[in-house]
């Protein structure tokens, strides 16, 4: 068989549904367990499904920035395999960066003729490796922090916290934005400062409208990416 015919194969549409398939189980999985849980902490039913769609509405924004990253990957190691690695992990420049390196240990050159099936299974393997680490950090420490938190509250001031998880938070987001700024880029510092001024506006001019709020993130990544394309091209 072709190359490009055992990378697109039937079996391997099917052994990568697999994975998609644990991995909507695993989301409908949380999600059960997190409207158990709301209800037992009093969240009232408009304020889950509020929450449910702002994170629908946000999520669309990230959604979109990877697509030229996937139409690369895809000519790389196939349909199945990106549509898997996609569905595990979410970050396909991450993916080809991974796909580069294992190339490269193959003396293969990614998307040329050279890059045949040991290199695809070297790849296959170093996507796997490459995020293990935060996979296994999930499933062995996730489920305790729960008891963390507890002992934090009662230990500290909940109120001093609450403020921590928020500055946790916000300090994840900045991390993220700095790995696209360090090198000066005209494209990404004007998407940054759009998405953040559209932050601004609809979070204080429109304040009172609960329902713009929940669209806010979205709604500010979206402009941000579509304002930036419009002025650079």
């Amino acid at each position: 068989m072709d190359f490009q015919e055992i990378i697109n194969s039937p079996i391997l549409w099917v052994l990568s549904g697999l994975m998609v398939v644990a991995s909507v189980v695993q989301a409908i999985v949380f999600l059960r367990g997190s409207l158990k849980e709301a209800n037992k902490l009093g969240i009232d039913a408009s304020r889950r499904k509020a929450s449910i769609r702002s994170a629908c509405i946000t999520s669309l924004g990230p959604s979109l920035a990877p697509v030229v990253s996937v139409l690369a990957l895809m000519a790389v190691i196939g349909g199945p395999t990106t549509w898997m690695r996609l569905c595990d992990v979410g970050a396909a420049r991450t993916e080809l960066g991974v796909v580069s390196l294992m190339a490269n240990l193959t003396g293969a050159e990614v998307g040329g003729e050279s890059f045949g099936i040991q290199s695809f299974a070297y790849s296959l393997w170093g996507m796997a490796l490459n995020n293990f680490g935060w996979l296994a950090i999930v499933f062995f420490l996730v489920h305790r922090m729960d008891k963390v938190v507890v002992w934090m509250d009662k230990k500290y001031d909940p109120k001093w916290i609450k403020v921590l998880m928020g500055a946790a938070t916000m300090s994840m987001f900045a991390y993220l934005l700095s790995n696209q700024l360090y090198k000066f880029n005209w494209n990404n510092w004007a998407a940054a400062a759009i998405s953040g001024a559209s932050m601004l506006i609809i979070g204080s001019a429109f304040k009172k409208h609960q329902r713009l709020q929940e669209l806010a993130l979205g709604l500010s990544l979206i402009i941000g990416m579509l304002a930036t394309q419009a002025i650079f091209g």
